[in-house]
């Protein structure tokens, strides 16, 4: 199924060319990603669903700009796109720092969310790996490059068994001279929004079916973190993958199965109840 690049003002997105009466999914990247991300997902998808992969601002195709700015900036930056692409309400996934996007979305227009997938996230970034982040944005910031940031972070994306394995391989090395790099200044504003989010307050808020997925090895979105998802969530599931941060790239068929069985299992809007106010 061919994917279609779409581009309102500043925001840009992916899109599959499905059915127009396909249900409408939206995909929120994590930090350091973009749209492309979600490849893999939107073709595995596109027979059932119509499936957008967002740019969020400073990633991929979208511009960044020079102000400091919030997830909730960002979740509005979604829903403007929502609205561009003509979708009243989707299936909202958010990966990682994604997660917090997604969120921070499904609060501010609990309308607009047929269900929530949060993948690899939590509601705040836990001690370990907040200390982690900060010093590798104090190592970018001092001037490492890209090249030299891939290979302090690729450790913390893979379990050690598939970091092991011949899988792994193609995972390793970094091109040198990628087109695509991310502008420095952009990925240190988005780390300092994901860091900034705490989701925990409003977590009960959000009354909207929600699969929760977590990687078994995962040490950036630790297991204490999901089930703080899990527990502080009105209408929460919790699927475990074999996997490290990047469980989707590990165990990718039962990743996509888990998101369609969600969606199929949420077809409809009629029972789900705004958010509860704050």
């Amino acid at each position: 199924m061919p994917l279609m690049t779409t581009s309102r003002g500043s925001a840009h997105w992916t899109e599959t060319a499905s059915p127009a009466d396909a249900p409408p999914v939206v995909l929120i990247h994590g930090l350091g990603g973009d749209a492309t991300f979600w490849v893999a997902e939107q073709h595995a998808l596109a027979d059932r669903f119509r499936v957008l992969a967002v740019d969020l601002r400073g990633s991929g195709k979208t511009p960044g700009g020079n102000l400091p700015f919030s997830i909730e900036d960002l979740a509005q930056d979604v829903l403007a796109i929502m609205d561009a692409a003509g979708i009243d309400a989707a299936h909202v996934v958010g990966f990682s720092m994604g997660g917090t996007v997604a969120q921070a979305l499904a609060l501010a227009a609990p309308q607009r969310v047929r269900s929530l997938v949060l993948a690899a996230t939590f509601a705040h970034t836990g001690t370990q790996a907040e200390l982690f982040l900060k010093a590798i944005g104090a190592v970018y910031a001092s001037g490492a490059t890209p090249k030299q940031i891939f290979e302090l972070v690729l450790p913390w994306l893979f379990s050690d068994r598939f970091l092991s394995s011949p899988a792994a391989a193609p995972y390793l090395d970094y091109p040198e001279n990628a087109d695509d790099e991310q502008d420095r200044d952009d990925w240190l504003r988005l780390l300092q929004a994901m860091l900034a989010f705490d989701g925990r307050p409003a977590l009960s808020r959000l009354r909207m079916p929600t699969l929760v997925i977590g990687g078994d090895e995962d040490r950036l979105a630790p297991l204490e973190g999901v089930h703080a998802l899990v527990a502080g969530l009105p209408q929460a599931t919790l699927c475990m993958l074999p996997g490290g941060h990047l469980m989707n790239v590990e165990s990718p068929q039962r990743f996509v199965d888990a998101l369609a069985t969600h969606f199929v299992a949420h077809a409809s809007t009629a029972e789900f109840r705004p958010a509860m106010p704050a």
